[in-house]
């Protein structure tokens, strides 16, 4: 019995130690949890901020314009410069590697002669409204601009008959880096000689289209540079094979693809007249194409609409269209898509190359240059009725003419110009207005559109983020 009664009583202080044991490992892990756990909740509270609100987006605030750069693509020609508002001053520029200064002043023409590519860098009161020009001999109109990252130029060729040479010019002191689509009338074309194109600092580079990618068919260019800035601008030309005739012109760009698209500048003669439609869609649109006319927009008989393949051009011969007797005193074209597209008229008549390509609305004063010839200026599209005063200047400054022309929506109105006159101040008042100016001298024919002065910048709203 004695021996049993040991072995109970060992046995039983043996589970009462293993028991503290047991007690005192779930005391420790439970101290630790009430611990940590509080400091766990408080440290994840801490962490949010529900009480702190997003800071909300704010557009970018305008600011008025102090320093401009303006390029007028190559040529042999002496550019023109005056001032668009009432601020005088001097420009510095570079004309074909060679630098100088110009005295500019509003209403008066300022001439500078060189060869090359034309940067003319203004600051001050002055750069909100530089206004340049270059007129070429025999008379063809090239357009002079800021660098612009996104453009599209359509009705280019790249063949025998018909080529076209992109030029792009740097002005800054850095590199810069272009990439240009190709389309055609199958879609894209594969052209990888116009990805990446490195244009060097304050240099440029010309691509003759016909010799990096020949084809016969239209073609539609979109330029956008990825690095750096540049101007780009297309110089046209159409050869008669065999004869030794020969044209040539600047084609200018539309700035993005539109659902309604404004020509202003048809030419009267014979010859040939073709509008190239772009599609840079990837579905299937159809196009309407109206006429223009100082009585009404309307449809003339025979026209169907137009079916557009996606990332494809379309060519339309309006050739009789445009020559028909019942349609004297058509001043431009409507083309309307569901999809947004771009579009060029182009003219060779009397062995003259010329392009009329989709215009945008002017609401405030804005001036242009006008090249030599006879002249008259083409309004259409305004959006209500409303008033367009029309002043007109010889080189000297000299107010040759002062009109005011009513206009209303769905009529084309055309504005009789002196020809001695350089510069044109438009002002359209109640209304937007498209418009432009076309020049004939001789059989030869120029159309510059008007562009609303870009007069003010945008500046960011910059702040601190989360770190």
């Amino acid at each position: 019995m004695s021996r049993a009664t040991n072995r109970s009583s060992h046995a039983s202080e043996s589970r009462g130690r293993s028991s503290g044991r047991s007690r005192g490992r779930r005391l420790d892990v439970t101290t630790a949890l009430a611990v940590l756990l509080p400091l766990l909740t408080a440290g994840t509270l801490l962490a949010v901020r529900p009480d702190e609100a997003t800071p909300a987006a704010r557009t970018p605030a305008a600011t008025p314009l102090t320093r401009s750069v303006a390029i007028c693509p190559g040529g042999g020609s002496e550019v023109a410069l005056t001032s668009g508002t009432d601020a005088a001053g001097t420009t510095s520029y570079d004309l074909g590697g060679r630098e100088g200064e110009a005295d500019v002043e509003p209403g008066s023409v300022a001439t500078v002669s060189g060869d090359g590519p034309f940067v003319a860098r203004t600051e001050g009161d002055l750069a909100a409204g530089l206004v340049a020009g270059r007129f070429d001999t025999p008379l063809a109109a090239a357009e002079c601009r800021a660098p612009s990252p996104d453009l599209w130029f359509t009705g280019v060729g790249a063949g025998a008959r018909h080529r076209s040479v992109l030029e792009l010019v740097n002005p800054d002191a850095g590199p810069a880096v272009v990439d240009a689509t190709l389309y055609g009338v199958s879609g894209v074309v594969d052209a990888p000689e116009l990805r990446g194109v490195a244009v060097p600092a304050r240099g440029v580079v010309r691509l003759p289209l016909a010799e990096i990618v020949p084809r016969v068919d239209e073609l539609a260019l979109h330029v956008t540079t990825s690095r750096g800035r540049v101007a780009a601008s297309i110089h046209d030309r159409q050869q008669e094979l065999g004869t030794g005739g020969e044209a040539e012109d600047w084609l200018p760009a539309q700035a993005e693809p539109a659902t309604s698209n404004l020509l202003l500048g048809t030419v009267t003669g014979s010859g040939a007249r073709n509008l190239v439609l772009l599609n840079p869609g990837e579905d299937e649109t159809r196009a309407t194409i109206r006429l223009v006319s100082p009585d009404a927009v309307f449809s003339p008989a025979g026209l169907e609409e137009v079916v557009l393949a996606p990332q494809s051009v379309t060519r339309v011969s309006l050739g009789e269209v445009l020559t028909a007797a019942d349609v004297k005193g058509v001043t431009g074209l409507l083309v309307d898509a569901p999809a947004p597209i771009t579009a060029t008229l182009r003219s060779y008549v009397g062995r003259d190359l010329s392009h009329a390509v989709a215009g945008t609305p002017v609401s405030a004063a804005t001036t242009v240059l006008a090249p030599p010839g006879d002249k008259r200026l083409e309004l259409a599209g305004a959006d209500a009725s409303g008033r367009v005063a029309v002043v007109a200047r010889a080189a000297d400054g000299e107010v040759l003419a002062d009109k005011t022309v009513k206009v209303r929506a769905g009529r084309g109105f055309t504005v009789r110009v002196p020809r001695a006159t350089a510069v044109l101040t438009v002002t359209p008042t109640g209304t937007g207005i498209i418009g432009a100016l076309v020049a004939n001298d001789g059989a030869k024919v120029a159309v510059v559109r008007l562009r609303q002065l870009v007069t003010s910048g945008l500046v960011a709203d910059v702040r601190p983020g989360l770190p």
